[in-house]
C-alpha cells in the first residue's frame, strides 16, 4: 500500500510540473494561456489515463493473488474438515451452518431418533440443550475473547463429547467427538483392575492359610507338613503366573514400541515349545504332530510368537484330556500373510463360549481352570500378540472331536 501511494504522489508531480512548465512557457513565449492550457490539460487527462490504466493493472494483479491466496486457505479448512477426526461444523451468529464436515451429520444421525439431513438439527436435540442455553447467554453478552462449553452424555451405548467455541463476531464452532472406545477401554481397564484383585486374592489367601497352618501347628507330622508346602508351592506358582501374564498383557496394550523385531524361524521356535512342555506332554501321555517347512521365517518379536504358541499347546495341554494329539500346521502362505491351524482332538468347547473365550479371566468351567492352573489370560494374551502382528485369530469346535485355533501372522 505504501509502493502504492508513492506512485501516486510521483505521478501528480509529474503532472503537476507538466502544467507548471506549460503556464510558465506560455508566460515567456506570450502564448495564449488558454492554449496552454487546453494543451497541459490534454497531457495531464493521458497522464492520468495511464496512471488509471497501471493502478487498475496493478490492483487487478492485486486481487487475483487475494483471491488465490483466499482460496488455498478456504481449500486447507475444507480439507481440515473433511479429514478431521471429529465431527466439526461452523455456524453464523444466527446459528446458519458456514461449513461442516460429513462426519458431524453422521454423529448428528448417531444422536439423533430421528434421520438428520442438515446440521442446524442439532439445536434441537434436548442432550444439547446446555450449549443452546450457553449460546442464547452470550448472544446478549458483549464477547471480548473467545468463549466455550463441553458436554458429556451418552446415547444408544455410545458415549459423545459436544463442545462449543464461539468467536468475538459471535459465529461459532460445534464439535462432536465420539469417545466410545475411549469409554469402553476405562471401563475394560477398571474390569481388569477388578479381576486382578480378585484372582491375586485366592492364591494369597491360600498360601497365607497354608502357612499359618504350620505355624500353628509346630508338631505336624512330616508328611501333612510336606503336603502344605506343596500346596504354598502350588499357589505361588500359580501367582507367578498370573503376574507374568499381566504384565505381558500391560506391554501389549501400553508398549508396543519396545518389543524388539527380529527374522524368527517358526520351526526351530515351536521345536523350543515343544522341547519346554515334554514333561506336561509325559504326564498326560498327549503328544505334538506338526506339520511345518524347514525354513518359514517371519519378522516379529521373539517373546510374542514364543508366548502365541506356548499358550495354545498349554491350553490343549490342561483341557484336551489325557491321550489326545495336538497338531500344528502351517497350512497356506501368501505375499504378506502365514496361515496356522493349532488343534487337539480332545473335549472341544460349547458353542455359546467360543466368542468369549479370548476375553480376560473368562473361564468356560471357572472350577476346573483354577483347579488345572490356569490364569485365564493366556488366550487373551495369543489374541492380542496376534493383532500386535498384523493377524487375525478365531476358534471352532472340529467336526471329529476337539478345539481348532486358525490365526495368520504378517510375514
Amino acid at each position: 500500500m505504501k509502493k502504492l501511494n508513492k506512485k501516486i504522489l510521483s505521478y501528480f508531480v509529474c503532472i503537476l510540473l507538466i502544467y507548471t512548465a506549460g503556464l510558465i512557457f506560455g508566460y515567456f513565449h506570450r502564448t495564449n494561456t488558454y492554449i496552454i492550457f487546453i494543451v497541459s490539460a490534454i497531457i495531464a487527462s493521458i497522464l492520468f489515463y495511464i496512471l488509471a490504466k497501471r493502478l487498475a493493472i496493478e490492483n487487478s494483479k492485486r486481487w487475483e493473488k487475494t483471491k488465490e491466496s483466499l482460496n488455498m486457505e478456504r481449500e486447507k479448512l475444507r480439507t481440515h474438515l473433511q479429514f478431521s477426526t471429529r465431527g466439526r461444523a461452523v455456524f453464523s451468529p444466527y446459528r446458519k451452518e458456514i461449513s461442516s464436515n460429513e462426519l458431524f451429520i453422521q454423529l448428528l444421525n448417531m444422536i439423533s431418533d430421528e434421520k438428520v439431513k442438515y446440521s442446524e438439527v442439532i439445536f434441537e436435540l434436548p442432550e444439547i440443550s446446555d450449549i443452546v442455553e450457553f449460546l442464547d447467554n452470550k448472544q446478549v453478552d458483549k464477547i471480548k475473547e473467545t468463549d466455550s462449553l463441553e458436554v458429556r452424555f451418552s446415547k444408544n451405548d455410545y458415549h459423545f463429547i459436544v463442545t462449543c467455541v464461539i468467536f468475538a463476531d459471535k459465529s461459532f464452532e460445534i464439535t462432536i467427538d465420539d469417545v466410545t472406545a475411549e469409554e469402553d477401554q476405562a471401563i475394560l481397564k477398571k474390569q481388569l483392575t477388578q479381576n486382578v484383585s480378585h484372582e491375586l486374592k485366592t492364591p494369597i489367601s491360600s498360601i497365607l492359610g497354608f502357612t499359618e497352618t504350620l505355624i500353628n501347628n509346630p508338631n505336624m507330622d512330616e508328611e501333612k507338613k510336606m503336603f502344605f508346602i506343596e500346596r504354598c508351592h502350588t499357589q505361588a506358582v500359580r501367582l507367578t503366573n498370573l503376574l507374568q501374564d499381566i504384565s505381558m498383557l500391560n506391554k501389549l496394550d501400553e508398549s508396543s514400541d519396545s518389543f524388539e523385531m527380529v527374522d524368527i524361524n517358526i520351526s526351530k521356535l515351536i521345536e523350543d515349545v515343544t522341547q519346554d512342555v515334554s514333561l506336561a506332554l509325559e504326564e498326560k501321555n498327549m503328544h505334538i504332530e506338526t506339520t511345518l517347512p524347514e525354513e518359514l521365517v517371519i519378522k516379529g518379536n521373539t517373546l510374542q510368537i514364543y508366548s502365541i504358541f506356548r499358550n495354545l499347546i498349554d491350553n490343549s495341554i490342561l483341557y484336551a484330556g489325557v491321550g489326545t494329539t495336538i497338531s500344528i500346521e502351517c497350512y497356506r502362505k501368501d505375499k504378506e500373510y502365514l496361515y496356522f491351524s493349532v488343534a487337539d482332538n480332545g473335549v472341544g468347547v460349547d458353542s455359546q463360549h467360543l466368542n468369549k473365550i479370548f476375553d480376560r479371566f473368562y473361564r468356560v468351567d471357572k472350577g476346573r481352570s483354577r483347579k488345572l492352573g490356569g490364569t485365564g489370560l493366556g488366550l487373551s494374551i495369543v489374541k492380542n500378540a496376534i493383532h500386535f502382528h498384523q493377524g487375525r485369530i478365531s476358534a471352532k469346535n472340529r467336526r471329529g472331536g476337539g478345539l481348532e485355533f486358525l490365526f495368520t501372522l504378517h510375514l
